[in-house]
């Protein structure tokens, strides 16, 4: 869905029962943008003596909580998703890619690391390996047809060592892990598509 078609959309959603509250600046889940937003529900946690809120996107109208959680800790949820979307990439290969960023943005970390494997497999595919392969058949074909830089290989085996522990050693992963793997997964992206399209446009 485009901006104008994502504006016309956000006109037709009314919240019911919708009051003034405290404005509150936020970057949000479902569009992206940093918005301030004084258009919400009033949640009052009596046990630890704090105040939050529901708040509705000023743009988009969807709610993002901001508030205490359950020790009492400052959240956002959904929090925002980490790294940028990347123009003229595949719906295939873009879902995954989503998906991972929408994964961080719930504190899904090692889902996130999981789904780095997959994008490179899907990335793979795309570009003409063949399909129903291991990881390793697509690192490969990957680095030998010119899509992953040569030195790239340190983050490859950061992909390929996170989603063996999680998959294999019961391992929970890190914010911090799940945001190497984005801005990997982004440059990749960025350097294969979205580049390439602006020098084909010129």
């Amino acid at each position: 869905m485009n901006e104008e078609s994502e504006k016309e959309r956000s006109k037709s959603i009314e919240w019911e029962a919708i009051q003034d509250i405290d404005s509150a600046t936020y970057t949000c889940a479902y569009c992206g943008k940093t918005v301030s937003s004084n258009q919400g529900i009033i949640v009052n946690d009596r046990y630890n003596g704090k105040k939050g809120g529901i708040f509705m996107c000023s743009l988009c109208k969807f709610p993002t909580y901001l508030g205490p959680d359950f020790n009492g800790n400052n959240i956002q949820s959904p929090n925002a998703k980490y790294g940028n979307s990347v123009s003229d990439v595949p719906d295939s290969v873009n879902h995954i890619y989503e998906e991972m960023r929408s994964s961080y943005s719930v504190g899904a970390y090692t889902g996130t690391i999981l789904l780095a494997r997959t994008l490179l497999n899907h990335i793979g595919v795309n570009f003409g390996g063949k399909e129903n392969q291991g990881f390793q058949y697509y690192v490969e074909y990957l680095f030998d047809n010119g899509y992953l830089p040569q030195n790239s290989k340190d983050w490859v085996g950061k992909i390929r060592e996170f989603g063996n522990k999680a998959t294999h050693r019961l391992v929970v992963n890190t914010k911090k892990d799940a945001q190497l793997m984005i801005k990997f997964c982004e440059m990749i992206l960025k350097i294969n598509y979205e580049y390439n399209a602006v020098i084909k446009d010129e």
